[in-house]
Parts: structure tokens; sequence; C-alpha cells
């Protein structure tokens, strides 16, 4: 029963010592005089101007506690951002839920997918931007409290100038990010390979900010990769197709019956390979002939599916060249 009757007496004073220094804090930030403001509300009698006189005394607090409760609202702000950047994105009209697909109609499942990866992307660069807002406020409504406009004004040129010069890599980072976002190059979920110098880099992207991108490796690793990095890209998703290579070796004296039975093979494709898209071609890899030759096999799988739709098409070769009595090389 204490307790409560504590809290009962404790919140209302809270509520109203932090509505006091919000008052307090954005008339400071606004470079407006609140002696003068407070002058006008309470009058002039005796106790008003003690009050006036002594308000310096307690301005300094107020300020301080100006500074927790806007870091706060910041701290809360990002708790939900999630939730706002949705709801944001509701109101902008782009959450509508894709229009029902068949199962069968390939293309149409994989432009829904490919929608829902780009408002996911979008959420999620939404929700950084509205941290970014929410703490740079905070922090700007701090600084208010014990600089003034001009002050901060010179400050603030003094400190873009060093932090550029200082930040160069990183600014750099975060304009490749926005010039990559409004591109629209890549959505969370894609399976990329980035093009580094001295290396290659191939995974699923997990997550995206305007600097960094975060890939997860086909060996489980997770490597954020800068913006400024990614300037030659392979989007493995994007696209009607992904291209399938697979590699048979047959004896010189095989190669004529191997080349009837792949080519026959190859109008059977579609239909005994779900993924295959259309007949494969078969070419020479080299175009050198010994005791052994190479066929290449090139086919379109459906994109997304070109990992699978290899190994089938190796098994599916194997068993039928096996049942010709064709032996590889």
């Amino acid at each position: 029963m204490k307790r409560r009757l504590l809290l009962l007496i404790l919140i209302p004073l809270l509520a109203i010592l932090a509505l006091t220094a919000l008052a307090v804090g954005i008339l400071r930030a606004a470079n407006i005089s609140d002696v003068t403001l407070l002058e006008s509300v309470i009058g002039q009698s005796p106790a008003a101007r003690t009050l006036v006189t002594y308000f310096a005394l307690v301005r300094l607090p107020l300020q301080l506690v100006f500074v927790v409760v806007v870091f706060l609202l910041a701290w809360l702000v990002s708790r939900v951002s999630g939730r706002l950047a949705g709801w944001l994105l509701r109101a902008a009209g782009h959450d509508s839920a894709p229009p029902p697909v068949d199962a069968a109609d390939v293309v149409g499942r994989e432009m829904a997918t490919l929608a829902t990866r780009r408002r996911e992307t979008v959420q999620q660069l939404l929700t950084g931007f509205i941290n970014f807002t929410a703490f740079a406020l905070a922090l700007l409504l701090a600084a208010g409290q014990f600089f003034s406009l001009s002050n901060m004004a010179i400050v603030a040129t003094v400190g873009i100038n060093a932090f550029g010069f200082a930040a160069r890599d990183y600014i750099g980072d975060m304009l490749n990010g926005i010039s990559n976002i409004f591109e629209d190059r890549f959505n969370i979920g894609d399976n990329v390979q980035i093009f580094r110098v001295g290396d290659k880099l191939e995974g699923v992207i997990e997550h995206i900010t305007v600097r960094t991108l975060s890939i997860r490796t086909r060996t489980g690793e997770l490597i954020n990769v800068p913006q400024g990095e990614v300037r030659t890209l392979l989007n493995y998703t994007r696209g009607s197709y992904s291209g399938v290579d697979v590699i048979v070796k047959v004896t010189a004296a095989d190669l004529p019956d191997a080349m009837a039975e792949l080519l026959a093979l190859a109008q059977d494709a579609p239909a005994l390979l779900p993924e295959c898209i259309e007949p494969w071609s078969v070419i020479s890899r080299d175009g050198t002939l010994g005791s052994a030759a190479e066929i290449r096999i090139h086919a379109k799988a459906q994109y997304g599916y070109g990992a699978g739709l290899r190994l089938r098409i190796m098994m599916l070769v194997e068993e039928r060249l096996a049942a010709r009595g064709i032996a590889p090389a």
C-alpha cells in the first residue's frame, strides 16, 4: 500500500518535472529568453520577482533533466522504429498484399517474392533512418542547452570539415550505399557475388544499411561488406533464368553416340526436369580432339534453382549414358 501510494505521488511529480524541463529546454534551444516569458506569465508580484531572481539556480538542473528526457525519448523511438517504418510504408501504400498466384506460375511467384524482399529492404533502411534522425535530433537539442545557435554553426562547420577529411572512406561508403539503394541493385535475400580487389565474395544478403551489407556465405560465415566496395556485383536472383553448365568427358570413340544421346535427351529435359525452362545446348568446351573429348551442356534454369538443376542433370546424363554403355573418360 505504501509503495503504491508513493508511486501515485511520484509519477505526477516526475511528469510535471519532465514537462517543465522540456519547456525550458525547447525555449533554450530556440534561443528564446525563458526569464522574459516567465515574467510575462507570472506577473510582477514580490513572489514572482523572487522566483525570477532565483530561476537561474534551477535552470541548469532542468536543462540536465531535459537532456536525459530527450535521449530517453530517442531511445524509446528506436525501440519502436521498426513498427513506425511499417506504418509509414502502409500509409504510403507499399504494404498491399500481393495478388494470389497460381502454384504453377513460376514467374508470378518469383515476382511476389521479389516484392516482399524489396519491402523488407526498404523497411530496414527506413528503420535505420528513423533511429539516426531521433538520436541526431536529441543530440542537437542537448547541445543547444549549452551553446548558442551561432556558436553551434561555427563548431558544426569546423567539425564537418574535419570529419569529411578524416572519414572520407566512411562518407564514400554511405554515398555509394544510397546510390545502390535507389538503383535497386539488390534486396535482402538475394544471392549475390561481389568482385573485390584480389578476391570475390558470394552469399545471401541478410541485412542492409546505408553503409554496409551483411552477407551469409555458403560456408556459414556472416561478413559485413562496406557499400563502397560493392561496385561490380553479380546478382543470381535477378533475371529470367540462371545459367547452368555441366561438363561431360567421354572417350573419342564414344563421342558420336554420346552426342546423339545428349541431343535427344535435350528435347526431353524440360519434361524430365521441371527447373529446366528449355532444351539445353550441347557444345564443345575447347575444340580439342584427343583420346578423350569434353562436351559442355549449357542449360537455363529458373533463377534461384541453378545449383539443384546442375546436380539433377549430372544424375540424368550419367544414367542415360550408362544405359547405352558409354562410360565417362
